[in-house]
């Protein structure tokens, strides 16, 4: 079989890359949709750019259309139940910090929510029991999310293609592709990600991306295929990685090929090399247990569930905030190790060695920490730490109480803080999620008949204290104390029962988050169930998955390109990182886990 008949053909289909369809018989193989369009031949709209999230459980909406449901304060929730105390602990199973660094690249990939101008923030209470961070906005900033027209009750769109496709590093759109092409290759000034600037001008006309306060198209952050890759210099690092990975496909092609031909056999071999790396590495680390792929099958709608974007992949807990490079001394300048020291950095030289630790407040919207950490011994940082235990606390600096300050200083500097656990069970409510039982019998789930039960835990009754009013014990600031490592004074089902009263009112990723993992899994039931489901639909609904996709072997046995690579030799190919310094399967810390 030919690869490709004519050129002229394929690049006729490039230029309708954009029109929303798979291309068929371009030159040999079928060119995919920029957004999602078309993959299935019967259902061209599933999973497509804009479509509403599917919904197993009903909807739980105040009036039954859209109103939230009433509920108890989220921040309110957060500071009993996700406060960390300072005390994280890690991954049992030895995941490494890859995990939360690829889940957040995955999801780049495949969900986005539309955010509209309806305020939908969370009150803030400086004074209230058990808040220990000032915040002079007096709220948690959130807008509610985008529907569909004319749904009722109503559905959120997901605004990316619900496909393992190379979003985040292509782009939806034809119009930011051309942006970021050149040639067959992606535009990598100094092979690092373009600036906005990197095509003249002041970068007003370069694609919109996401800064601090809402979308950009201003500035001097990176630009790439998905608009958040200035969200924190992790992701901003691994998109600069498939970047590169393209670019290095395309030098192995014959010179005989036209730019468009070499730029399609790239796109297609990096979209298959992120299913493979997801599906023979990610998953198993993660301990998520798949059927076995039996194929294509056209009746099978991959786009994403509203319960997997709002619950079940909003893993925040796992998120370790803090990265430790230790690498080579000679690889930086006195000068340039100053520079990091400057920078907030810690920078310890011990003999040949140089250790470099990166606090939580050093990542977000700071894309030059990129280059000037060096990429390689960032990357190769990801697989050396444990990630934080998937449990229902969430790292303090790093999520649940990230402080900004308000600009103009006068007469003092005023902060924002933004508590992502709290958002995570507020936009479950803004999106009409079930409550907890509910969704677990959604994904056949025997519900759980009390806290207790949900937790695992033998009571939820608060200890006996004679200097408390009775009832007050859920604001007690001791309530939060580690009596022994992973032991507090009270007991999450304690804590609950307080908050919620009964288990009928719990929001699901609250009860989610408290479930016990099962065993070889970072995760508990009813999150491994929405896993489960979602990432075989996302395979199996899927013509373009590697296990599905002809041309991938027609790539390989003619141009000796094979998608079936792991992130540890993607890192070694991109990278000056050596292979043999890298872990075999760089998602886990201990060679017995994955």
């Amino acid at each position: 079989m030919r690869v490709f008949r004519k050129s002229v053909a394929l690049v006729a289909i490039g230029a309708l890359l954009g029109s929303g369809a798979a291309q068929a018989d371009a030159g040999g193989f079928e060119v995919q949709s920029l957004d999602g369009r078309g993959n299935n031949r019967a259902h061209p709209d599933w999973g497509s750019v804009g479509e509403a999230y599917t919904r197993l459980a009903p909807t739980r909406y105040a009036d039954g259309v859209g109103q939230p449901v009433a509920g108890p304060n989220a921040r309110y929730v957060s500071n009993r139940i996700f406060a960390d105390g300072r005390q994280n602990f890690l991954s049992e199973r030895d995941v490494s910090q890859w995990a939360q660094v690829w889940a957040q690249f995955m999801d780049h990939t495949f969900g986005l929510r539309e955010d509209t101008a309806t305020d939908a923030s969370i009150p803030w209470d400086n004074d209230a029991a058990l808040e220990q961070v000032r915040n002079d906005l007096g709220s948690i900033p959130m807008r509610r999310s985008g529907v569909v027209d004319g749904v009722t009750p109503h559905e959120q769109k997901n605004i990316v293609s619900s496909y393992l496709d190379g979003w985040a590093i292509y782009g939806g759109t034809q119009e930011r592709l051309n942006w970021l092409r050149d040639g067959a290759k992606l535009l990598l000034p100094n092979n690092m990600l373009p600036r906005r600037q990197a095509r003249g001008g002041d970068g007003s006309d370069a694609p919109v991306m996401t800064g601090p306060f809402g979308a950009i198209n201003s500035g001097t952050g990176v630009v790439a295929g998905d608009m958040r890759a200035n969200e924190n210099a992790t992701i901003t690092a691994v998109q600069t990685l498939f970047a590169r990975e393209h670019n290095r496909i395309v030098d192995r092609l014959p010179s005989h090929l036209s730019d468009e031909e070499k730029f399609q056999i790239a796109r297609k071999v990096v979209s298959a090399e992120q299913q493979w790396i997801t599906y023979h590495e990610f998953l198993p680390a993660m301990g998520v247990q798949l059927a076995p792929y039996r194929g294509y099958r056209p009746d099978v709608r991959t786009s994403l569930a509203n319960e997997f974007a709002t619950v079940g992949y909003r893993s925040h807990s796992m998120v370790r905030g803090d990265f430790k490079i230790v690498t080579q001394a000679a690889r930086y300048t006195a000068q340039q190790l100053d520079t990091l020291r400057a920078r907030g950095m810690s920078v310890a030289v011990t003999g040949e060695k140089v250790e470099i630790g990166i606090l939580p407040r050093l990542l977000p919207f700071n894309p030059d920490l990129v280059d000037e950490v060096q990429i390689g011994p960032l990357l190769q940082s990801f697989g050396l730490q444990s990630e934080n235990r998937n449990d229902e606390v969430v790292d303090e600096d790093t999520l649940r109480s990230i402080i900004f300050l308000i600009p103009g200083c006068v007469p003092r500097c005023l902060t924002a803080v933004i508590d992502v656990a709290a958002l995570d069970v507020e936009r479950g409510r803004d999106h009409g999620i079930a409550a907890y039982n509910d969704l677990r019998r959604a994904y056949g789930l025997a519900p759980k008949p009390s806290f207790r039960a949900i937790s695992g835990e033998a009571t939820e009754q608060f200890p006996a204290d004679p200097e408390l009013t009775p009832g007050d014990e859920i604001n007690d600031p001791d309530s939060l104390d580690h009596v022994r490592p992973g032991v507090r004074r009270t007991t999450t089902a304690a804590r609950l029962k307080a908050i919620y009263g009964d288990v009928a009112n719990l929001d699901a990723i609250v009860g989610m988050m408290t479930e016990p993992r099962l065993p070889g899994s970072e995760f508990g039931e009813l999150q491994h169930a929405i896993w489960k489901k979602q990432f075989e639909a996302l395979r199996d609904g899927d013509r373009f998955f590697h296990g599905n996709d002809p041309a991938l072997r027609v790539i390989k046995a003619r141009y000796g390109i094979d998608y079936r690579r792991t992130l540890g030799d993607v890192i070694a190919a991109n990278t000056d990182i050596s292979r043999s310094h890298l872990a075999y399967n760089v998602f886990c810390t201990h060679p017995s886990v994955g």
